[in-house]
């Protein structure tokens, strides 16, 4: 019977960890484990990991140098067949387990990769996000990565490798980019597997974090397109980057991310 392995990396996330260990446990599939992975957190996380103890079949607490790092070292130790990463600010809708389940068993498995469409949210809004890793979508460099609904077979992190902690944004982009150019296979669900809350790390906007984000963009596209797209989709990377600074200034935090699941509601 196929298995799931769930990884969650946390740091200070007392706020949201509670709904995000939920979510995994009420899934209506048992075939898992999940693995914490805290990077030594200052709130009260590490008493919410202690009351939920016995759900978790594996537990790190240490620094890390990224939250890629911190994923990379649950992937390690993972049994599953399957393995999906769930950030400690997300969380699985029902049945998501299941709908997984059953399309990997369907599917060719050894390189297959399931992922499907997703809720962003914030301040009780919800908003659909469509994922495409479509062949037409890797082609066109448009494709749209909906990370918490992912799940990779293990044996594919095995054989191309783990997240590259040289990218400190981008290496979830960057590890799919190397899948897709090692022949994986992509299949959607056509459903809404997980809720992303907005407001994470990378929420967050300085000019020093969008210099390196364009960077960064940058070095990743470059590896699998063309120069001139890689420089042309980091530009515009970088523009969209600048106005969303502008508003987070002018707007503060709350109000910014309000404005921001709004445009997504009206597909602005």
């Amino acid at each position: 019977m196929t298995k799931i392995s769930i990884i969650t990396p946390v740091l200070n996330g007392e706020k949201t960890l509670q709904k995000t260990i939920n979510s995994v446990r009420d899934q209506n599939f048992k075939n898992f484990e999940h693995i914490i992975v805290d990077g030594i957190s200052s709130d009260n996380t590490h008493e919410i990991i202690k009351k939920n103890k016995k759900h978790f079949s594996k537990i790190i607490i240490e620094k890390d140098k990224s939250i890629y790092d911190a994923m990379n070292k649950g992937i390690k130790i993972a049994s599953g067949d399957l393995i999906g990463i769930l950030n400690a600010d997300d969380y699985y809708n029902n049945e998501a387990f299941s709908h997984v389940i059953k399309t990997y068993n369907l599917s060719s498995k050894k390189k297959t990769i399931i992922y499907g469409d997703m809720f962003n949210e914030y301040d009780q809004t919800k908003v659909l996000s469509f994922g495409d890793l479509s062949n037409d979508a890797f082609k066109k460099g448009i494709f749209q990565i909906n990370h918490p609904t992912v799940f990779v077979p293990r044996s594919l992190y095995e054989h191309i490798g783990f997240f590259n902690i040289n990218f400190s944004t981008g290496a979830d982009r960057e590890f799919i980019l190397r899948a897709h150019e090692n022949k994986a296979n992509f299949v959607k669900i056509d459903k809404p597997l997980a809720t992303f809350r907005l407001g994470g790390f990378t929420s967050v906007y300085n000019f020093k974090i969008i210099f390196d984000r364009t960077i960064e963009e940058f070095n990743i596209l470059k590896k699998y397109y063309s120069n001139t797209f890689a420089l042309k989709k980091a530009l515009k990377k970088f523009y969209r980057m600048i106005r969303n600074n502008f508003y987070y200034n002018i707007l503060g935090h709350n109000n910014f991310l309000k404005a921001r699941i709004k445009k997504l509601s009206t597909n602005d």
